[in-house]
């Protein structure tokens, strides 16, 4: 099976790719940084979209702290990274 891709898509794909990077050095840098309240998560990539990779196994929430009704966090890389795979996914098999 062969892929082929025209130079616009090449070039979309690398500027994902960068931004992947440079979430995952944000990450390793200052880990406090790469977190999302469920809140800003929802806004950013779409409430019906978390809960599906949530659902898939795709990203973890975190709670911050024992309690039941603790704010759930997500790392935004984490999200990042699953949003653009299912991108680029979704333009692959067009």
């Amino acid at each position: 099976m062969n892929i082929t891709f025209d130079l616009m898509d090449f070039k979309n794909m690398m500027m994902d790719m960068s931004e992947l990077g440079a979430a995952q050095y944000v990450k390793s840098v200052t880990p406090n940084l790469d977190e999302l309240s469920e809140r800003e998560a929802f806004r950013k990539f779409g409430e019906a979209k978390v809960k599906k990779w949530l659902k898939l196994s795709l990203i973890q929430a975190r709670r911050n702290g024992s309690a039941k009704n603790s704010k759930k966090s997500y790392s935004y890389s984490e999200l990042l990274a699953v949003s653009k795979a299912e991108k680029l996914l979704k333009n692959v098999k067009q």
